[in-house]
């Protein structure tokens, strides 16, 4: 026994000895050239990157055997861009493994890290190698890979484990010092987390482990000031695909884009299995509250929520599953409008194999000074995921304005749609818009194809309309989703314009073309209260002491206040109609047999339309026959700040119909060339009239002057002469042929200064003089100085004898005083 026991203690020293001798010749001859250059060509081998060890690879015996690399860094896929840098890792590793060419170790601790990922136009990113299915995944991918999985499925976890001795057991990981910044090059935008820390229990392939991530969120934007701070349980196991997260939290605070975050919160179960390409969620949340710290911001709130109980997507098999999906939010602005929807699946389940579930129902309100409400569901689902049927989508909803207008629509239709490539298509959408204003209603029936490729972003659609028996088409396309572009044509053979849209008052301009009566009232009286407040500023400030210097005083302030209002240019609250344009860029042309708007009609109207996503809208080329003649415009207009530039041509037109057209008295009658240039710039009819500035010239023909008779001042020629001026009235009975009237006029801030005026009779004239005749279009005051000249002979009354004077000139002015014209001449000299 004894001999044994000897024999065996012999047996345990020399191989403590050779253990001790090896391990002594394995550190003293310990190449790090070896196992830098194996992990090199692993990682290119595996990912086509290039792992470059910049720094020192050191070999530490105390406290443990340990690995320090430093300045590392890997690229991108096929490229010597840098993706990923570390400044120094620390690897406390097993010696034993080492002897069989395997690495174990017991833990990891990196500094400096950071990693750059980026997101294409073409919407693939660059990690997309390590775990993602190619863009171009198609049905022979598809097939192979569900052929390979049925394969792979029998056979056990360990055989595919052991195809790679590359194993990692790491006692546990800290990250310090971390910085993962994530770019969009398409949206030109960056978010990056900063100062980064990161630790875990142990991690060990195939088998959960605890996580613990803090960093602060940075999104470029100056006051940013948020941190996110995520826990976990995650599972990782590369070599079968498979990567878990569960009992998964992540909660947002702080500040971001100025933004407060009231709540900010993600939470539930994930899993991935890249080699299925299945991901599949349980129990998600997902909470996020925005409130704007600054009111130049556009929108004041931003609320979003979802929860499901189930949600799955699998490329291979082409499945996607919902259950209990509820998708919530709401984004309000400054002005307490909002905008909320709402999408509810109980129960959604879209395969390769069969589609079935119960009827998917969602909602959509607009809150305001309009308000719309909308309804969507799908219902009958059949088919596969490459070829999926709804038997009926409806879509029902009102929209009421703020004038009490309502628009009541009701569509439904088959859709089919291609879960594999994001086609759809409405092939036979029908339905009606009803249209109400008071006693008025109108009902148009609608029938309208659709096609769609959300894969490129594309939509193309077709519609015919039949209102009032006049039958309306409406084709075009819609390109991309976050910056929608949208190209139309529209053909009509009459059109009813205010009947179809109703008259939008707070857009520039068409508020000049209503009835100006009570507006020029309100105006009035809006200027004669500013100047009752303006008369008892001055009288309190002339009970004062120093009465000279109180009048300067009332004078600056006066000043002070008006120069205030004009430079207040605030933003447009926009309308429902007028925000959904705003977010639109593109062409349309219009091509209309005949189109009325205020009892205005226009001829052979065409023109096109060009607007962008800044709320500009430009109508160029318009063309139509208007009033008897051809009107020409081009025009630039802003929904924002109500600037507008308008440039206008009107050519032989009746001015008699204009006037009327216009709702302004009927003072002109003949055919005239009307040329504007205008700009201005206002959100109601007053803001536009005081920023008023141009040009506009006038000629006519073979009209009449109403309102005022050259003969019946010359029939009272001798009491002209005795008394040396007379007052006429004015009566618009009475008119004053003439073969042309000609002027130019400039307009500066609403006024109308005429600088030449003449007016050609068959034996008289009238031409401007000194000062020149003026025109107010805030109140409808003018003033008009002209020189009447007689060509004929005429017989007066001098001492008794009636003489024959062959011509004479005098002074006539014309001018408006509390709301009556009044007409009056002097003489002034006599051949």
């Amino acid at each position: 026994m004894n001999k044994w026991l000897k024999r065996s203690g012999l047996a345990l020293v020399i191989l403590l000895l050779v253990a001790v001798v090896g391990g002594a010749i394995f550190v003293l001859n310990f190449d790090p050239k070896v196992y830098q250059d194996r992990l090199v060509k692993e990682i290119k081998l595996r990912y086509e990157r290039d792992l470059k060890i910049n720094g020192d690879l050191d070999l530490s015996l105390f406290p443990r055997i340990g690995l320090r690399v430093t300045d590392v860094t890997l690229s991108n896929k096929n490229s010597e861009e840098e993706f990923s840098s570390m400044k120094e890792i620390r690897f406390a590793v097993a010696l034993w493994p080492l002897l069989f060419d395997r690495f174990l170790v017991d833990h990891v601790n990196v500094k400096g890290f950071k990693t750059h990922v980026v997101r294409y136009p073409d919407g693939s990113l660059n990690i997309d190698d390590f775990y993602a299915l190619p863009l171009d995944f198609d049905a022979e991918h598809i097939a192979h890979r569900r052929q390979q999985a049925e394969v792979e499925a029998g056979q056990e976890a360990e055989n595919r484990l052991a195809a790679n001795e590359f194993k990692i057991d790491i006692a546990g990981l800290v990250l310090e010092e971390g910085t993962v910044l994530i770019e969009d090059l398409d949206s030109k935008r960056q978010l990056g987390l900063e100062s980064m820390s990161l630790r875990t229990g142990r991690i060990t392939f195939g088998e959960p482990f605890s996580l613990v991530l803090n960093a602060n969120v940075d999104t470029r934007y100056p006051d940013d000031n948020a941190a996110l701070n995520v826990r976990g349980m995650i599972r990782l196991d590369p070599d079968a695909s498979i990567y878990q997260a569960e009992r998964l939290e992540a909660v947002l605070q702080g500040q971001v884009q100025g933004y407060k975050v009231d709540q900010g919160r993600l939470s539930g179960n994930f899993s991935l299995d890249n080699f299925a390409s299945h991901v599949r969620s349980t129990s998600v949340q997902f909470l996020l509250g925005l409130t704007a710290l600054s009111q130049d911001t556009r929108l004041a709130k931003i609320n979003y929520q979802m929860q499901a109980g189930e949600i799955g997507l699998n490329r291979v098999d082409t499945q996607l599953l919902a259950q209990n999906l509820e998708l919530k939010g709401e984004i309000a602005d400054l002005e307490k409008r909002s905008v909320a929807w709402q999408l509810n699946s109980p129960n959604l389940n879209l395969s390769g194999f069969e589609a079935a579930g119960d009827p998917l129902t969602g909602t959509v309100q607009f809150r305001g000074e309009e308000s719309m409400d909308l309804n969507v569901s799908l219902d009958g689902f059949s088919g596969v995921a490459s070829n999926l049927k709804v038997r009926e989508n409806k879509i029902s909803g009102q929209y009421l304005t703020v004038a009490n207008r309502t628009v009541d629509v009701d569509f439904s239709s088959p859709l089919v749609v291609n879960l594999l490539n994001g086609e759809f298509s409405y092939t036979a959408l029908s339905g009606r818009v009803r249209l109400s204003d008071g006693d008025m209603v109108q009902e148009a029936p609608v029938i309208a194809s659709i096609n769609g490729d959300l894969k490129n972003a594309l939509i193309d659609f077709n519609a015919d309309a039949v209102m009032d028996s006049e039958r309306m088409s409406l084709s075009g396309t819609l390109e991309g989703l976050s910056k929608p572009q949208i190209n139309f044509d529209l053909q009509a053979e009459s059109l009813a314009l205010d009947q179809i849209l109703g008259v939008d008052t707070s857009l520039p301009l068409t508020s000049l073309m209503l009835d100006g009566e009570s507006d020029v009232v309100g105006v009035q009286a809006e200027q004669a209260a500013r100047d009752e407040d303006d008369g008892a500023l001055a009288e309190e400030v002339l009970l004062t002491d120093n009465a000279d210097e109180a009048s300067v005083e009332v004078e600056t302030k006066t000043d002070e206040v008006k120069a205030t209002e004009k430079s207040q240019v605030k933003s447009r609250d926009l309308s429902l109609k007028q925000e959904l344009l705003s977010r639109l860029s593109g062409v349309g042309t219009f091509n209309i047999g005949s189109m009325s708007y205020r009892g205005v009609e226009f001829k052979d109207l065409g023109t096109t339309l060009i607007f962008n996503s800044s709320s500009d809208i430009k109508i160029q080329s318009l063309r139509a026959e208007l009033f008897g003649g051809q009107i020409y415009a081009n025009s630039n207009m802003s929904l924002d700040s109500g600037a507008v530039n308008l440039e206008l041509k009107l050519s032989d037109v009746d001015m008699q119909a204009l006037m009327e057209a216009l709702k302004a008295r009927v003072l002109l009658s003949g055919r005239a060339d009307i040329d504007l240039n205008l700009v201005s710039q206002g959100l109601s009819e007053r803001e536009l009239l005081q920023n008023l500035n141009g040009q506009v010239s006038f000629n006519a023909v073979d009209g009449r002057l109403q309102g005022f008779a050259v003969d019946r001042v010359l029939g009272d020629i001798d009491y002209l002469l005795d008394t040396g001026g007379q007052q006429v009235e004015f009566n618009e009975q009475e008119y004053s042929p003439f073969k042309r009237f000609d002027f130019a006029a400039e307009i500066d801030e609403g006024m109308i200064y005429f600088n030449s005026l003449s007016l050609e009779g068959e034996d008289f004239s009238f031409v401007n003089k000194e000062p020149k005749s003026r025109y107010n279009t805030l109140n409808g005051d003018f003033d008009f100085n002209l020189q009447l000249s007689l060509r004929r002979p005429i017989d007066v009354l001098r001492r008794g004898v009636r003489v024959v004077v062959n011509g004479f000139s005098l002074p006539l002015q014309i001018w408006n005083e509390n709301g009556s014209i009044q007409i009056k001449t002097e003489i002034q000299s006599m051949n």
